[in-house]
């Protein structure tokens, strides 16, 4: 019953909102994700899962706008963000997000972190270019006037 419950959390959270808040967190466009963030939270249901996704989206804005990541976890081991390091994070949280041992609260919260994670390994195997959606964030690719009149 308790994935059923988180599957369902999932599907309540706006997706295409998530993916503008982490890519707007990764170019550190604060004012972006701060409107995105809100978004999220309006559309987001109370349920523990929501909360701890919601949280966890939260976190990341506060730790990648604060300058000083000395005593932080997640910054302090992406320093280098080796496609080694990030995969097995990805993987770690993966794990946190769908062991039924972990709280609703607590597999939300870490299903944030993976797919920040995600877009990082993206972002990193694309070298700066624009990544495709990462699993589970379902954007909507943006067409330019420009790029419609190559076509």
């Amino acid at each position: 019953m308790k994935s059923k419950d988180a599957a369902r959390a999932a599907s309540v959270i706006p997706q295409l909102s998530v993916a503008k808040f982490l890519q707007s967190v990764e170019e550190r466009a604060w004012t972006e994700a701060e409107k995105e963030l809100d978004i999220i939270r309006q559309k987001s249901e109370n349920s523990a899962w929501s909360r701890g996704y919601v949280k966890a989206l939260e976190g990341l804005l506060l730790t990648n706008r604060n300058n000083d990541d000395k005593y932080i976890y997640l910054p302090k081991v992406l320093a280098n963000r080796t496609e080694d390091t990030i995969d097995s994070l990805r993987k770690e949280f993966a794990e946190f997000a769908s062991n039924e041992l972990h709280g609703e609260y607590d597999r939300g919260y870490f299903k944030a972190l993976e797919e920040y994670l995600g877009l990082i390994s993206t972002l990193k195997s694309s070298d700066g270019k624009q990544p495709p959606p990462s699993p589970g964030l379902e954007a909507k690719k943006e067409v330019t006037a420009e790029e419609e009149h190559k076509e």
